[in-house]
């Protein structure tokens, strides 16, 4: 009996302090996020955390960078943000509901947007002892109308998903329809916004997939009865890491990056038609500790670089070029009202090239590939610069013509182009031409 009796007061006395130990784990996994976030548009920082026995509240401040604030400072918006988080200790994690908190200024601006006392956004986590976290992002629908004639009506847009300890996770997003009318009469109606994507954030590069599709989005001159239409939009994008057969070393790891678009019908201003447009690129046997060095060097490149940053940058170049780089374009289409536009383009960069940075021409000794492009008659004279072009590089042999198309066939060997008609010219007479 008094096993029993010493059990059930263990299991109570377990229940009863287990919330104190669930709100240190809730704690220290907030303040371990906050003070590991990295982003390049702001920074996170904790303001107050208040731990109770059941719950806690805890207070985050958001800082908008300095290159950012001046684009925040012109629409005369607040540079520091603050979100309040309610805090629940269970018994096998931690729930926490957040919100924005707005100033004197903003607040009444978000009761007459999305009505008095409704929050603007809502964000819920849920986190297991592990560290695995769900979460529910939600924008809350606004509807909005003036004297003046502008109004915007926007549904829900609710971004959810799963991250683990090692930020790997997946989401998924919507939002199923969103009009606005400016005082200008000018529209934008969109509906069935989606999306996902599922790999982990690894520095620079996202490992993994992400999609995006979107039924239906116009915009539209009211005044003058014009619009542009689009109509189902599908992007997808893929980064995949692999290792070499016969090699361990993490150095030697390559990077193949997909990227595809396809839209069914695109109808412009002047009331014209496309349709079936596809776009599909991919680069392949990157380097991934190269093109993640120039990944970092990337905000550098808009500046001026120093002595030590440009040797850095030149480093991380040789070793991308020394591996070797493949570059497709394996379909780039679309029908237009003057006739179909077909292209594609492989170019492949030997591996073994040496110091490229101190001798660019290396580069088209090791360069191979083919370049295939239709163009319609009708299209390439409605353009006099484009005509103009390929009217000289059809006497020059290096486009062909025929009743509907100029084509344009050729392979690429080193430093020189080889045309379907067996002729062979230099690389860089190319290259001038499309100058």
């Amino acid at each position: 009996m008094l096993k029993k009796i010493g059990a059930v007061g263990g299991a109570v006395a377990i229940a009863l302090c287990w919330p104190f130990a669930t709100g240190q784990i809730g704690e220290q996994i907030y303040l371990d996020t906050v003070g590991k976030y990295e982003n390049p548009y702001l920074t996170i920082s904790s303001e107050s955390y208040d731990r109770g026995y059941m719950t806690s509240d805890a207070v985050s401040r958001i800082e908008i960078k300095d290159d950012w604030k001046p684009v925040f400072d012109d629409e005369g918006l607040p540079t520091v943000w603050y979100v309040h988080h309610k805090v629940s200790h269970g018994f096998m994690g931690v729930t926490s509901t957040s919100e924005l908190v707005l100033n004197e200024e903003l607040q009444p601006v978000a009761d007459q947007l999305w009505g008095k006392g409704i929050s603007p956004i809502s964000f819920t986590t849920s986190t297991a002892l592990t560290r695995k976290t769900d979460f529910n992002i939600t924008i809350h629908p606004l509807n909005f109308k003036n004297d003046q004639g502008a109004q915007a009506d926007i549904k829900a847009f609710v971004l959810e998903g799963t991250v683990d300890a090692k930020g790997a996770g997946e989401f998924y997003y919507q939002l199923p329809e969103a009009t606005v009318t400016t005082t200008a009469d000018e529209a934008m109606v969109m509906t069935g916004l989606k999306g996902g994507g599922k790999g982990v954030l690894d520095g620079q590069f996202w490992i993994g997939s992400q999609d995006f599709t979107l039924e239906h989005v116009s915009f539209k001159d009211l005044i003058n009865k014009k619009s542009v239409e689009v109509d189902n939009v599908a992007l997808s994008m893929n980064n995949v890491l692999t290792q070499p057969e016969q090699s361990t070393d993490q150095t030697e790891q390559v990077l193949t990056n997909t990227n595809m678009m396809s839209i069914d019908k695109i109808v412009s201003l002047d009331g014209h038609e496309y349709r079936n447009f596809n776009f599909k690129v991919a680069f392949s046997d990157l380097n991934y500790q190269a093109i993640s060095r120039l990944g970092n060097m990337a905000d550098d490149f808009d500046q001026q670089m120093s002595e030590q940053q440009a040797k850095d940058a030149a480093l991380a170049l040789d070793l991308l070029v020394a591996k070797g780089v493949k570059f497709t374009i394996e379909d780039l289409s679309v029908q237009t009202p003057k006739g179909d536009v077909k292209s594609n383009i492989n170019l492949v960069l030997a591996p073994g090239i040496a110091r490229a940075s101190e001798n660019m021409a290396q580069i088209a000794e090791k360069l191979t590939g083919d370049i295939n492009l239709v163009l319609p008659i009708e299209l390439v004279e409605a353009d006099p610069a484009l005509l103009e072009k390929s009217t000289m590089m059809e006497q020059g042999g290096i486009v062909e013509k025929d009743a509907e198309n100029y084509s344009l066939q050729m392979k690429i060997e080193g430093d020189k182009i080889i045309l379907a008609s067996g002729d062979q010219l230099p690389l860089a007479m190319l290259l001038m031409l499309f100058m």
